[in-house]
């Protein structure tokens, strides 16, 4: 069987490490993969660096249609059995290439597309739009967690279309030999006690805000603290200034997009403030390094943090209890520890990295043998 990726290839996040994931430990006995991309960026590299076989087609223009015939080309070639779709771009060319070759067509569901550009009133209106028109064309859906299988079905797709997929990462991999003095000086992090993390894209729909508001709670009572904020992204200049109206920004570390895995090493616990979420890979990322995290009670989040044993939930735009949670774990360094093991033996026996092959893998296959 011969399965062909697409995605834009800008992605830097939990869609990209997905992607590359499943292509990358999947049964190549079974399973033949390539992957299509339309943008040289880090995905690409990554992958020729790690020997996938990712095909660059560089597109000019989200709408450029020339495209077509090279994909097209590629998947004759190739005799592709299966078009796996990843995020609106992709869904976007997927569409019409359904009309010149003849597959069966899948889209893995990363996040809400009605929220993929939230904060942009014109490129909602216009890409979320597309996207939802042309989702509805293909064969069958993967989503990333029962919640956005659900609410796929509440916006009235064929539940027998859709199968679940959860995240997951390498847990045998061997934990890298971090210092943490080598850390703190190489980002010329101001030494401290305590280091909390956040790692997400800076977007509106990240909750950043809600974060930064609780910080400027706990820093009234709890001084010896550094908060860290791990991504890139549209709003950094009015998250600078969120801080800056805050007066905490002397306190809180804007450190770009980078690996996490340092970021993790050197902090207390983690939190995540995300408004909607599929299955995060930060949480797993968090709990490989045994670092609990905080977060938004939203997508299937709960299915690996449980409240009060091995980590906190809390709603949405809720800074006020996020805020006694932080400060919770700040003045009790046992039981941060004592959730950061509970969390990791949970992420180690239910979201590795060979369940999400096995899973993706049984779903190719049936969809091949006529199973679904």
């Amino acid at each position: 069987m011969v399965v062909l990726h697409i995605i834009s290839g800008g992605e830097i996040g939990g869609s990209k490490n997905h992607l590359l994931s499943i292509v990358k430990n999947m049964n190549k006995s079974k399973i033949k993969n390539i992957v299509v991309c339309f943008i040289k960026g880090s995905l690409y590299e990554e992958a020729v660096k790690i020997g996938i076989d990712i095909r660059l087609i560089e597109q000019k223009k989200r709408f450029d249609m020339r495209i077509l015939k090279d994909i097209e080309k590629i998947c004759c070639d190739e005799k592709i059995d299966i078009i796996n779709c990843h995020g609106g771009r992709a869904n976007f060319i997927g569409y019409f290439l359904m009309k010149k070759y003849s597959a069966k067509y899948v889209t893995t569901i990363h996040s809400d597309y009605k929220d993929d550009y939230r904060g942009s009133f014109y490129k909602t209106l216009i890409y979320s739009n597309v996207n939802k028109f042309v989702l509805k064309a293909f064969d069958y859906y993967i989503t990333v967690s029962d919640e956005f299988k659900e609410m796929l079905i509440q916006r009235n797709f064929n539940k027998e279309k859709i199968f679940v997929v959860y995240n997951g990462i390498d847990f045998n991999k061997s934990i890298p030999k971090l210092n943490r003095d080598d850390i703190i000086e190489k980002y010329d992090i101001p030494k401290s006690n305590h280091y909390v993390t956040m790692v997400a894209r800076l977007h509106p729909v990240k909750g950043h805000k809600v974060f930064l508001k609780a910080c400027s709670i706990v820093l009234k009572s709890f001084k010896d603290v550094f908060f860290i904020l791990v991504g890139d992204g549209s709003i950094k200049e009015e998250l600078i200034q969120y801080a800056k109206k805050l007066e905490i920004f002397d306190k809180v570390i804007f450190v770009g997009f980078q690996k996490p895995d340092e970021f993790l090493y050197l902090s207390d616990f983690t939190v995540l403030t995300s408004y909607t979420e599929s299955f995060p890979l930060s949480i797993l990322e968090s709990a490989f390094y045994k670092k609990t995290v905080i977060s938004t009670d939203v997508g299937g989040i709960s299915k690996l943090i449980e409240d009060g044993i091995n980590g906190y939930l809390i709603k949405s735009g809720d800074y006020e209890t996020l805020s006694i949670k932080i400060l919770s774990l700040l003045n009790d360094k046992n039981k941060a520890y004592n959730f950061g093991e509970q969390i990791y033996y949970k992420a180690k026996t239910n979201f590795s990295i060979e369940k999400l092959c096995d899973k993706y893998e049984e779903i190719y296959l049936s969809i091949i043998n006529g199973g679904l």
